[in-house]
């Protein structure tokens, strides 16, 4: 019993210590500017940019070309510019730490080093689901409008989008602050996170190997589209969310251990 008793309380203990840090992280987050105005900016552009899809699907679909798509995944489809947004902001969140020598404090404060990790993460992926979901719910109605019938979409569509983006921008935040530690500079961060997501799969498409158009399908961006949509093909949604928990973990894993062996 008195065993029991230890280890309930130690694990009290070790939660409580949890909500501190991420409490502590939080307000590191909310106290820049900068990183408030990268996650506004993402989500607006992503809403606009559902928008003008919307208004091209219809304008194209009056001209007789088949452009029928949910407005959810119309507004999903914009995600592979917005996501830079957040992905910045997930990067500065610790490097700004690293550039101006408050990382020495963090661990102070902190001293348990995956303690401050797991703080960060539990803020960066908290946030970016949150915004994932609101932006996809924001941005269906005036996609919707724009797109007229052929944006029409049933509530399981708008579902699938909105925990797909979710899921997706939590897991990219995760990947990213691996990256910056890794990195531990601003530029180096954000061009990593550019070329995972953006860089690799254009190059990718370059390379007229059929193994290579095979591993293509792997990177992040593209099990994220499948996850949102639901396709079956290369692979289904269960594998796609795997893959990205592979991608989140081994980056991030690979930062700790950074974080672990590296002075500060």
């Amino acid at each position: 019993m008195s065993t029991l008793q230890i280890n309930e309380s130690a694990s009290g203990y070790l939660g409580a210590e949890l909500v501190g840090a991420a409490r502590a992280e939080a307000t590191k987050f909310f106290g820049l500017r900068s990183l408030l105005w990268l996650y506004a900016s993402g989500i607006a552009l992503t809403i606009a940019f559902g928008w003008l899809l919307g208004a091209s699907a219809k304008a194209s679909g009056d001209n007789g070309f088949d452009t029928t798509m949910p407005a959810p995944l119309m507004v999903f489809a914009t995600l592979q510019f917005g996501q830079l947004f957040f992905a910045a902001a997930a990067a500065l969140h610790i490097t700004n730490e690293y550039s101006s020598g408050t990382i020495t404090t963090s661990l102070q404060a902190v001293p348990r080093r995956g303690l401050l990790l797991a703080a960060k993460s539990l803020l960066l992926s908290g946030l970016s689901f949150a915004a994932g979901v609101a932006m996809i719910s924001l941005g269906t109605i005036p996609a919707a409008l724009s797109a007229g019938q052929y944006g029409a979409f049933a509530f399981s569509d708008l579902i699938s989008a909105c925990l797909g983006a979710g899921t997706y921008l939590a897991l990219l935040s995760l990947m990213v602050l691996g990256l910056g530690l890794l990195c531990r500079n601003s530029a180096g961060a954000i061009v990593s996170a550019i070329m995972l997501v953006i860089g690799l799969p254009q190059i990718l498409q370059l390379i007229p190997f059929q193994w290579v158009q095979t591993l293509a399908q792997y990177l992040p961006t593209n099990a994220a589209t499948i996850m949102a949509t639901g396709a079956t093909e290369p692979y289904g949604p269960q594998a796609a969310l795997l893959v990205l928990v592979s991608w989140a973990m081994a980056l991030l894993g690979a930062g700790y251990v950074a974080l672990k062996r590296r002075d500060a």
